[in-house]
């Protein structure tokens, strides 16, 4: 039964993509968490996701080749410094199946997490650079109904508790809620980086807007309750990370703006202080410096990880194989046995022990060029929005990994395409 419904679902969209190649890329990005539906095809796992992927390549091949040869190779070239250190990042994505435990999970992680995000990526920058800049609205907004869903399932389950698993996150009654990922932390590693495109969406209808186009009316509709609802959504999850890195996100975005900079930095030290200051605080600032449980579990996370790569500083842990070869460095917290996660929580770390130091080196490279095309961008107040949202990336990374999930990693690689799409746009409407 099952296979048959996704047979037809991935005709349908071999058909959508085929006669309308742009909507089926918002399509996409829309059922991003589609990757939570999984199924083998003989003795390969995949998901509806990937197998959407797959159709857009093929199709992106077969009928817009000569885009590869245009569009693509001058990207290539006016960027060669991004595509060095995305060249030398898949160069230790392929190093890393080889040195791990579980060659099958590697090669599972290897095209998941790497090659397809970022062929994503380049499927994503050519067909932007030859469409036009209505194909950005449309992704962002689909990425907007995606999260919109999320968010109303998350909060109908706090006061449901509905498809939350019951056993594991039951608290006093209280739930920790979980959207359609099984854990909580899913909810704020999708929502956050959302919330900054969101509102660039949100002001620039209301900057073009003009009281004889009533969609507009319906467009503010979605983008505002994602606004308000969203933070409420990753509240109930009590991801913390995701709330901090959207506080960052935002204090980002105010400060690019000279009419809020000021009143932002004096916010902000009000804040500090005050949380220093005053012990009804205490519980605040305690999981902010890592003193609480929960703090305490990723500091002897991080220091078991750092003895790790002490050992294996070059060639890290291989993909797939960090919660295998972790084992002998694994420490109780305050003499409690603690489980070993998939990763160590911290992006720089996952990266270097996933990748190796070659990985990690050229993420670094990566970050630096998206910065660097930033810095070259005149003019253009989308580009705050876009380094906004991987500003909130970043700062959950410092407690988590944004990246590891087939949906993070999709939505990591569509910032640096947008900023390119945005460089560009620019470019030529100045020639």
């Amino acid at each position: 039964m099952i296979y048959g419904l996704i047979t037809i679902y991935l005709l349908l969209f071999t058909f959508i993509t085929w006669n309308r190649f742009d909507f089926a890329l918002a399509l996409f990005f829309f059922l991003l968490p589609t990757y939570l539906i999984r199924f083998n095809i003989g003795p390969l796992p995949t998901t509806v996701l990937e197998m959407m992927f797959f159709v857009i390549f093929l199709i992106f091949i077969i009928k817009r080749r000569s885009l590869i040869t245009g569009h693509l190779s001058k990207i290539l070239k006016s960027n060669r410094f991004l595509f060095v250190g995305i060249s030398l990042f898949l160069l230790a994505t392929t190093i890393s199946i080889f040195t791990s435990s579980n060659i099958k999970s590697a090669l599972g992680e290897w095209k998941a997490f790497y090659i397809e995000p970022v062929l994503m990526f380049l499927i994503i920058i050519t067909t932007l650079k030859s469409s036009n800049a209505k194909l950005i609205k449309h992704i962002i907004f689909a990425l907007i109904l995606s999260g919109l869903l999320t968010s109303l399932l998350a909060i109908y389950q706090h006061f449901t508790g509905w498809m939350v698993p019951w056993d594991f996150w039951q608290n006093n009654e209280t739930f920790r809620v979980t959207a359609w990922y099984g854990f909580p932390n899913g909810v704020g590693l999708f929502l956050a980086p959302i919330w900054p495109l969101a509102f660039y969406g949100f002001k620039k209808i209301i900057t073009d807007f003009s009281n004889k186009d009533w969609k507009k009316y319906l467009l503010l509709t979605p983008y505002s309750l994602f606004l308000i609802i969203s933070p409420l959504a990753i509240f109930y999850a009590k991801s913390t990370g995701a709330l901090v890195g959207l506080i960052a996100g935002l204090g980002i975005l105010l400060l690019f703006y000279k009419k809020t900079r000021w009143p932002t930095i004096i916010i902000a030290i009000i804040c500090l202080s005050s949380l220093l200051s005053f012990s009804s605080l205490s519980g605040i600032k305690d999981e902010i410096f890592f003193q609480d449980r929960s703090g305490q579990i990723r500091l002897s996370m991080w220091s078991d990880t750092f003895e790790f790569l002490k050992d294996n500083p070059i060639r890290g842990a291989g993909l797939a194989s960090y919660e295998e070869k972790i084992i002998p460095y694994h420490t109780t917290v305050n003499g409690e046995g603690i489980e070993i996660f998939h990763h160590p929580h911290n992006i720089f770390l996952t990266m270097w022990t996933n990748l190796g130091i070659l990985g990690l080196v050229s993420f670094i490279l990566i970050l630096i060029s998206i910065i660097k095309n930033s810095l070259k961008i005149q003019n253009s107040k989308f580009k705050i929005y876009i380094l906004s949202s991987m500003v909130v990336i970043l700062t959950m990374g410092l407690v988590d990994s944004p990246y590891i999930k087939n949906d993070l990693a999709i939505f990591f690689w569509l910032l640096p395409a947008l900023l390119l799409t945005n460089k560009y746009e620019l470019e030529n409407n100045k020639a």
